[in-house]
C-alpha cells in the first residue's frame, strides 16, 4: 500500500465534500459580503487543493 496515493485519494475526496459545500452554500445563500467572502475561500481553496491532489497521484509511479 503506497501512503502518498492512499493520501493523495483522501485529500481528494476531502476536497469533493469541500466543493459539494460550496455548492450548497451557493445555492441557499442570500447575498451579503460575508456570503461572497465565504464562497470566493471555499472556491479558491478547494480548486487549489484539488489541483495538488491529482498532481501528486498522476506523479507517482507504480512499482511492481
Amino acid at each position: 500500500m503506497n501512503i502518498k496515493k492512499t493520501l493523495g485519494s483522501l485529500i481528494i475526496a476531502l476536497v469533493m465534500g469541500a466543493l459539494s459545500y460550496l455548492t450548497f452554500l451557493f445555492l441557499n445563500v442570500s447575498g451579503g459580503q460575508f456570503a461572497t467572502k465565504i464562497l470566493i475561500i471555499f472556491g479558491t481553496l478547494g480548486l487549489f487543493f484539488l489541483i495538488l491532489s491529482i498532481g501528486l497521484i498522476g506523479s507517482l509511479k507504480n512499482k511492481t
